[in-house]
């Protein structure tokens, strides 16, 4: 990480009140998103540092900065490995080509705790007009304001994560398949997102790493041609979704084990060479952000 030009003049104060050091690896693993886990580490911890650790997590996410202290997200979680291997299974939207397209899951849902926020219209109104009135939940300004109060949430929960000695991989694709509304269901609260009142937001997921492998490498092996991300994905050839009516996405799911260097079709006709390895892009690695930095006068 490229060292600011402030360094030099503020470390030794700053080391008095501020690791330094350790809050720039702090940063650089938190923009490292792993998705290949250590689960057997997790599984011989003992349980009172899990209960711990999760009640800890949880109590970060929960208790962040939001816009005027309202409550614009509820928080869903887990840490039993059946569980999330399902629901890591509906995870479909980590692009792995977009000509074709083609896209695999999301592992680093598939760690050894998981924590979902979902945004809310908040049960207060505290957001007015310019002439005084109340804006209703409803008003898009109140969803941008969901959504930072989320990124707040979330971030500051990463940072508690590696504190605590794990990594992380933060995941926004949650998504049914076949239109059968998995996330709604299985949170119980589909009503709402059929209300328009509540949104699956973000996903966080938490372990420890495999140290033996790079942390892009994934044991998923299975991929769907046809589909660039996972919105609106049917396997039988739907049309639209039953509950939306949005027109769906046809993909083929293959697994790559066997497959590797064949060519196959996609439901719309289209020619894919199945990869050989389930690798996964990385991007904090190869690209520089461009993100100014300017001092106002």
């Amino acid at each position: 990480m490229t060292i600011t030009k402030y360094e030099k003049g503020m470390r030794n104060y700053m080391n008095e009140t501020y690791d330094w050091d350790e809050e720039h690896k702090i940063l650089e693993k938190i923009t490292r998103c792993q998705r290949k886990w250590d689960y057997k580490k997790f599984e011989d911890d003992k349980i009172e540092n899990k209960e711990r650790h999760v009640e800890e997590l949880l109590y970060v996410a929960q208790n962040t900065p939001s816009k005027q202290y309202e409550s614009h997200f509820d928080l869903y979680y887990t840490w039993d490995r059946k569980v999330i291997q399902e629901i890591s299974r509906y995870t479909w939207g980590n692009t792995h080509r977009r000509n074709p397209p083609s896209t695999w899951r999301n592992t680093q849902a598939n760690a050894s705790i998981y924590i979902i926020w979902v945004a809310k219209e908040p049960d207060t109104q505290l957001n007015c007009n310019a002439d005084g009135s109340l804006k209703p939940n409803s008003h898009h300004e109140r969803w941008i304001n969901s959504y930072c109060s989320i990124g707040i949430s979330l971030g500051l929960t990463m940072r508690a994560a590696v504190k605590m000695g794990y990594v992380t991989g933060p995941n926004k694709s949650h998504n049914d398949i076949n239109g059968n509304d998995f996330w709604g269901k299985k949170l119980g609260i589909l009503d709402d997102i059929d209300k328009g009142i509540k949104k699956v937001a973000y996903g966080l997921g938490v372990g420890y790493p495999n140290e033996n492998r790079p942390r892009w490498e994934q044991d998923d092996t299975e991929l769907l041609l046809g589909a660039g991300n996972g919105s609106r994905i049917t396997l039988t050839g739907q049309e639209v979704h039953p509950r939306t009516r949005m027109k769906m996405r046809k993909a083929l799911q293959v697994n790559i084990k066997g497959n590797e260097n064949k060519t196959m079709l996609d439901p719309y006709g289209v020619k894919h060479i199945i990869p050989e390895t389930a690798d996964t892009k990385i991007n904090s690695s190869v690209y520089k952000r461009n993100i100014k930095v300017t001092e106002i006068k």
